[in-house]
């Protein structure tokens, strides 16, 4: 299809088909994130140690203190918590979840990212007539979502370094 100047226009399909699919996988990984990471204390690791590639290739898995089991009881009805601090943090520092977790939180960052600034800019189309404008909003839109993706690695992949808890 031609444009008015003669060139023809870039499709935009794929952005599109992007922006349906992440917003389809976003409804489970968000349900998935609230449950997990806010709620259900019982699936978190609390190994405090680490083990080598040798010792889990032998079937070794990693001990777990009584204070530690205790500490991520999940408690329900009327005494209901939301999973404490330590907790997501056991989990993130546990070398057997770690990758697990961590690769979940980097692809949920990653489509939450896509499709709220596919949609933003989607907005923006819509309201900004100038190209100039409309440009530099994009451009201004999509450096922010670097930016955010940016700090958002950065704080999954360190989250857990080095932590020890408290027991």
């Amino acid at each position: 299809m031609a444009t008015q100047y003669g060139k023809t226009s870039r499709s935009h399909a794929l952005n599109w088909f992007l922006h349906r699919i992440t917003g389809t996988f976003l409804i489970f990984l968000l349900i998935t994130h609230f449950w997990v990471q806010h709620y259900d204390a019982q699936t978190a690791s609390v190994a405090a140690q680490v083990l080598s590639s040798e010792q889990i290739e032998a079937g070794a898995l990693p001990d777990y203190p009584e204070a530690a089991k205790e500490a991520v009881r999940a408690r329900y009805g009327p005494d209901a918590q939301v999973t404490p601090y330590d907790v997501v943090m056991l989990r993130l520092a546990d070398p057997v979840y770690a990758v697990l977790w961590k690769g979940f939180n980097i692809l949920f960052l990653i489509f939450a990212l896509h499709h709220g600034f596919y949609g933003l800019n989607n907005i923006l189309t819509d309201y900004i007539r100038h190209p100039f404008g409309r440009v530099l909003a994009q451009t201004l839109s999509w450096t922010l979502a670097l930016v955010l993706l940016i700090v958002g690695l950065y704080s999954i992949i360190v989250a857990g370094w080095g932590y020890a808890p408290e027991f």
